[in-house]
């Protein structure tokens, strides 16, 4: 972990399966700029990002999650650091 190292949750309204919805929004934090960790708990609708803050903030986070699919399919709902 960097000096900047952040970590936050997320709650994800709108997957509808673990291995498609969950495993892809992961995958696509994961491979973000700045993030060190991504997990998305499906049955939690939960996605906890450990993320250098000086390249990413909540925002762009959320907007990553909202983008995967067509950017209608997940909501992020609250945010918690």
């Amino acid at each position: 972990e960097t000096i900047n190292s952040n970590k936050i949750e997320l709650s994800i309204e709108g997957m509808t399966c673990a291995v498609g919805c969950a495993k892809t929004i992961e995958k696509k934090l994961a491979e973000s700029e700045g993030v060190e960790k991504a997990t998305v708990d499906f049955d939690k609708k939960l996605a906890t990002v450990t993320f250098d803050k000086s390249v990413q903030n909540p925002t762009s986070l959320t907007q990553v999650i909202e983008g995967v699919a067509d950017g209608k399919t997940y909501k992020v709902v609250n945010t918690k650091s």
